[in-house]
């Protein structure tokens, strides 16, 4: 038995590519702790994303520093509780959380949150490598978009190359990375400290403020949420008797550390130069105003960053692709994935405003992703896996459809030269710019589905 421990145990080992696609994890090759959860959701966490997006609520929502960092702490803690207990079905099942859903949302019906999960995974790769190349850009001087395309390319390449290996790799390139990138974030805060605003206040007021405050509170409950088909793919090889407590909380620990920490960052950034950073960006505002002695080792972080956010992206993709029953390799998806990702960074490159663009992706993410994890937790839960497929498809599906109705869509499609009208701008406007879509989505899916299955039991 020890052989076959040790040979099995090899499947998933740093520096190869890993054996296991989609089928469950054997008994036999689960290792770590609950704990591991931390690092390796640190590691997502910790890079110029979780900066960047926390940025956005003094840059363009009109918060202060203060303010704007309770929005983040508790937008990003709710969304984190909320994966924290989706983990759970890693170590219980030992399957990617795309495959488990198939057991609650039957065969089929787990393909479309399957192609969902592709979406959202090709999305991050794209916004990661844009992101990366960036940063990549100001090391040579500035913003040129072909500059940035190339540099989309070679990032791309490098992030695909490495996704291959799996899980273990990215473990442990995810923790280590992650010590590194918060050092180097921390010389810089405080090489630029003494010229942040600390006392900013918001600019807006009134009910505009609490629907700034709102539109906060959903970005960065958002930016969580969009990992949410991700959650078991890097728990499931937890062995299966892991503390349920554990396995909840120390994802939550990971996730809203470093947001908390790297989102008073990117909060405090923009009250050095608000002009350059509407206009361009925290990162010029970091090349203007930072040191160079540390500000050019940032900026080679924000890129070897992102590509390790990109692992998990592309990881993900080649299960999900394989989940949807592409008969390839995982590797060999995880390539193709990473094209069709490489394709929409071209785009936002060359096309696209970024900032809005990333807007837009958030938003799009929690029109469906919060609906489909209250249907998962419930089941998983309260209903103990008691398969009512066409009820759990159906609960979802009205979470995501309700949710339409609170759509900031003048927001959504700010990058539009003629602004549109859309059929619910009097309920926006009466909320004052707040988009309430994604915890409407919650709320109506979790009580259709407990509805459903307490009807079905009378």
């Amino acid at each position: 038995m020890g052989d076959i421990a040790a040979q099995t145990a090899e499947a998933d080992l740093f520096g190869r590519v890993e054996a296991r696609g989609i089928e469950a994890i054997p008994a036999a090759e689960r290792h770590g702790a609950p704990r591991d959860l931390a690092f390796l959701w640190a590691g997502a966490f910790v890079n110029y994303a979780s900066l960047f997006t926390a940025s956005l609520l003094t840059t363009y929502y009109g918060l202060g520093v203060w303010d704007g960092l309770v929005a983040t702490a508790l937008g990003t803690a709710a969304a984190a509780l909320i994966l924290g207990l989706l983990s759970n079905t890693g170590p219980r099942s030992g399957l990617p959380q795309i495959v488990f859903t198939r057991g609650i949302f039957g065969f089929r019906g787990s393909y479309l949150g399957a192609g969902l999960t592709l979406f959202l995974a090709t999305g991050w790769f794209a916004v990661d490598c844009v992101i990366a190349a960036q940063a990549g850009a100001q090391l040579f001087g500035g913003g040129n978009r072909w500059l940035t395309f190339g540099l989309v390319l070679v990032i791309a390449a490098i992030s695909v190359g490495v996704a291959v290996f799996g899980h273990q790799t990215i473990k442990v390139l995810e923790a280590y990375g992650a010590v590194a990138f918060a050092v180097l974030s921390a010389a810089l805060f405080l090489s630029l400290a003494p010229q942040f605003n600390w006392a900013q206040g918001a600019v807006v007021t009134g009910s505009n403020y609490a629907g700034a405050f709102v539109l906060g509170f959903m970005t960065c409950f958002a930016l969580v949420a969009s990992w949410y088909p991700f959650a078991s793919d890097y728990s499931r090889y937890l062995p299966a008797a892991s503390s349920t407590r554990s396995v909840t909380l120390w994802p939550v620990v990971g996730i809203a550390v470093p947001m908390i920490l790297l989102g008073l960052f990117g909060l405090l950034l923009p009250t050095i130069d608000a002009k350059l950073a509407a206009d361009q960006g925290v990162l010029a505002v970091i090349s203007a105003h930072a040191p160079t002695w540390v500000a050019i080792p940032f900026f080679l972080f924000i890129v070897v960053g992102e590509i390790w956010a990109n692992y998990l992206d592309v990881y993900t993709a080649g299960l999900v692709t394989l989940a949807m029953g592409i008969k390839l390799q995982r590797w060999q998806t995880a390539l193709g994935c990473g094209l069709l990702g490489t394709g929409l960074a071209t785009y936002a490159v060359l096309v696209s405003d970024f900032h809005i663009a990333y807007e837009d992706f958030l938003i799009l993410t929690y029109l469906w992703a919060p609906a489909w994890a209250a249907v998962v937790l419930l089941s998983f839960f309260v209903f103990e896996h008691k398969a009512r497929p066409a009820l759990a498809l159906s609960a979802w599906l009205a979470g995501t459809a309700s949710s339409l109705l609170f759509v900031n869509y003048a927001n959504l499609f700010g990058n539009l030269v003629a602004k549109p009208t859309f059929f619910n701008d009097p309920l926006i406007a009466g909320l004052h710019g707040a988009d309430f879509s994604g915890l409407v989505s919650v709320g109506v899916a979790a009580a259709v589905y407990w509805s459903g299955r307490q009807w079905g039991r009378a």
